[in-house]
């Protein structure tokens, strides 16, 4: 307690000085490097197992290829809405004052009304064993949960380790929590929905069509729904449809999005199929 106690004086005198001295400029937070991090391992742990899935037959290269577009898509939104530092912006003289005056006392205050030592405890622990693998990665974040239940980003990232790990069902509930917490966003709909795709081994059901339809009611260029919507046509074989869905997934990536290519030709491929349906298919009566 009086270590902790000693750690919080030494971090007050360092946001007074922020305060105080405006010229000063923070670092970056570690929380962004650590994020950036594990978003790195996810992916990597993700494609490798895409890879030994493809290798064992559960996927088909179209399902793969569209599979490593939506990780990719994944690493590069989580890259792109990463926090930057806040503008800097000028402060009169009473300003810094005033707030060197309250911000100690209103700490103080929010922290005996808020505060968590077991959490503070918790992240100290976690700051002396970084992962060494994805089952470490997986058992941190469900400790984390463990003391912060409430947190959808929490649920949202171990749904991500559960998926690396081919633990479907788990990661379906970890989002579906996720997106309770958060008030179903169309984002986290999608990943639930996708979750539950593989979990019940890629069959269509009313409960994937819902949430993908709610998904994309909220938002029409959710990705991971577009790209879900697109596999479940595909191999259901209705290429028309698949090329639609994946039509409009290319629409709502940045034109210099790696991605394009693949989606790309996987449209092609899929209007290739049902121009040869419709070809060798017999004449209407």
């Amino acid at each position: 307690m009086t270590a902790f106690w000693l750690y919080a004086a030494l971090l007050l005198l360092a946001a007074l000085a922020f305060i105080l001295v405006p010229q000063l400029r923070a670092p970056r937070a570690r929380a962004d490097a650590d994020r950036a991090g594990l978003n790195v391992g996810l992916y990597r742990e993700r494609v490798r197992e895409l890879e030994v899935q493809h290798g064992a037959g559960a996927l088909t290269a179209a399902q793969l290829e569209a599979a490593r577009i939506e990780a990719a898509r994944e690493l590069l939104d989580a890259a792109q809405g990463s926090p930057g530092r806040a503008a800097d912006a000028p402060l009169g003289r009473a300003v810094p004052l005033a707030m060197a005056v309250l911000a100690p006392l209103l700490g103080l205050a929010l922290y005996l009304h808020w505060g968590s030592l077991d959490r503070v405890m918790l992240a100290r622990q976690y700051a002396g064993h970084p992962a060494q693998g994805i089952e470490e990665m997986t058992a941190r974040l469900e400790a984390s949960l463990a003391a912060a239940p409430d947190s959808a980003e929490g649920w949202f990232f171990l749904g991500r380790t559960y998926m690396a790990q081919d633990r479907m069902a788990d990661a379906a509930r970890a989002f579906e929590r996720a997106a309770a917490l958060a008030g179903r966003p169309p984002e986290l709909l999608g990943h639930w929905a996708q979750a539950l795709y593989f979990a019940g081994d890629q069959q269509w059901t009313p409960q994937l069509q819902a949430l993908t339809d709610e998904a994309l009611a909220g938002d029409p260029q959710e990705a991971a729904s577009l790209g879900l919507a697109g596999m479940a046509a595909f191999q259901a074989e209705r290429y028309a449809e698949a090329a639609a869905y994946w039509e409009r997934l290319a629409a709502a990536l940045p034109e210099a999005d790696p991605s394009r290519a693949a989606i790309a030709d996987g449209i092609a491929r899929a209007r290739e199929l049902d121009q040869a349906r419709k070809a060798t298919a017999p004449p209407a009566p």
